[in-house]
């Protein structure tokens, strides 16, 4: 076993640094504390500033960052600059993609970085979700630029991005396989005794029972997405084709929400024109109302004992990091829409993001938890050897290399709604629309386009807080 000691000795001088650190990547950055305090008290213009510049800015010569680039878009969306916002979620995708195809030494060398270290000095990975919010907000940004055809291409593309969600978990599946064959043959290779990893994924299960209770949406279906892409094919027709992709897409979304009047009205209507029962330019004038309310979830670190080793004394320090959703708040509950004193309707939930996040989530996580395994047993096999080889000294500077290196990974776009709501209405006669809501000070007063079909766009991201609101004409 002599040959052993080098490797050893070495491995925990090279990632000692790391104690010194202060392990700056393992807790959220100052910055992102700073953009989500600007985000979630309505100031979207500054905290798209403060994202476009954590980003890297928009020069052709820079290379974004991927996590920054998503959350200067959403921001951007809300505050109304849709150019700005389609230019830096376009580098976002760009990033994405290139994510999707990089190098098999890159990926094994992350892979790497994960176990030994964790993966916060990694780039981030993006979600499905993350992919098909990405089009949506350029698909949105397209509706309020008044450029249909490219509204047309982006939800196209989100619905492309939701067909192959199954292909990515597939590939998910045969890593997470090779994850555990390597992690089995860590074990045997370094001579220790051997773990019971059943007994590691009981303590892990045991902490998250949330696993069981989430209502998670089927087959990876976002229905805001699925919704504007019926609600776009079905005001911007130019044939039967169109309209039927707008009742498929409403149909789905229908089925998730069964009691939403403006959903069941909405299928009503693109089923009746494909039968040419009614025409189009004869419909009775409406206005929607999309309200983005709230945050979506954001990850914290759970940090789990594990049991891992059957013989405890040999080793100082053994835990598991791992991400938990947390949850957070609606801005308002819903939202009253008037015309004067006479109240015509009020917004009805759409989409949850926090179940379009959770069951992603839930479906990710056996592989994180794989990961999370392997890099304890992987780390438990340095201190063994250290403590053979080293001694007390040895095993003591393992203990703490593993200590500051075991941490979850807690990046997520944060800038995503906690839940989407949405009315159908007539446009009053002037065209004025007031908007209120439990617990806001002040009632919104919109002026809609004298257009047969209009969408006001309003987001809200904490109670309290005035909401933003755009409008456009089809």
């Amino acid at each position: 076993m002599i040959h052993k000691m080098p490797l050893y000795r070495s491995l925990i001088m090279l990632l000692a640094p790391v104690l010194l650190a202060g392990c700056e990547t393992l807790a959220p950055s100052q910055a992102m504390n700073s953009f989500n305090s600007l985000y979630t008290s309505g100031d979207f213009p500054g905290a798209a500033q403060a994202a476009l510049q954590e980003a890297g800015g928009l020069e052709d010569n820079s290379k974004p960052e991927l996590l920054w680039s998503l959350q200067a878009g959403a921001a951007l969306t809300a505050s109304g600059q849709f150019a700005l916002s389609n230019r830096v979620l376009d580098n976002a995708e760009a990033l994405a993609q290139q994510e999707d195809l990089e190098s098999l030494g890159r990926k094994g060398m992350e892979a790497l970085t994960t176990t030994l270290v964790n993966n916060n000095l990694n780039r981030y990975s993006p979600t499905v979700y993350d992919g098909v919010m990405v089009n949506t907000y350029k698909a949105l940004n397209n509706i309020f630029l008044g450029d249909a055809q490219n509204a047309r291409i982006e939800f196209n593309r989100a619905a492309d991005r939701q067909r192959r969600a199954e292909d990515h978990f597939r590939k998910k599946i045969a890593e997470d396989q090779q994850n555990k064959d390597q992690s089995q043959s860590a074990e045997s290779a370094g001579n220790m005794p051997r773990s019971s990893q059943q007994e590691a994924l009981q303590s892990v299960y045991a902490a998250y029972p949330e696993l069981e209770q989430w209502q998670v949406y089927p087959d990876y279906v976002n229905p805001y997405t699925d919704y504007l892409h019926g609600l776009h094919f079905l005001l911007g027709s130019q044939g039967r084709d169109d309209l039927s992709k707008a009742r498929d897409s409403l149909r789905r979304v229908a089925g998730m929400n069964p009691n939403n009047q403006a959903i069941k009205t909405d299928l009503m209507v693109a089923e009746k024109l494909i039968r040419g029962e009614w025409r189009k330019q004869n419909l009775n004038p409406a206005v929607w109302v999309i309200f983005e309310n709230g945050l979506g979830p954001q990850i914290d670190e759970l940090l789990i004992p594990i049991p891992l080793f059957v013989v405890n004394s040999t080793v100082e320090y053994s835990q598991i990091a791992l991400p938990q959703l947390k949850v957070r708040n609606q801005a308002y509950s819903h939202l009253e829409l008037y015309n004067g004193s006479k109240e015509l309707g009020r917004t009805e939930l759409l989409a949850s993001l926090d179940r379009v996040v959770q069951t992603e989530f839930k479906k990710e996580f056996p592989y994180r938890v794989t990961e999370a395994v392997a890099s304890t047993i992987t780390k438990g096999i340095i201190q063994y050897q250290a403590r053979k080889e080293l001694g007390a000294a040895g095993s003591l500077a393992s203990a703490l290399y593993q200590m500051a290196t075991t941490r979850a990974d807690t990046r997520i776009w944060t800038a995503l709604p906690k839940d989407i709501q949405v009315a159908r209405l007539r446009p009053p006669a002037d065209r004025k629309l007031t908007v209120r809501a439990p617990g806001l000070a002040e009632p919104l007063t919109i002026e809609l386009p004298d257009s047969q079909f209009s969408i006001v766009y309003i987001k809200a991201t904490a109670p309290g807080t005035p909401p933003v609101y755009q409008v456009t004409r089809y």
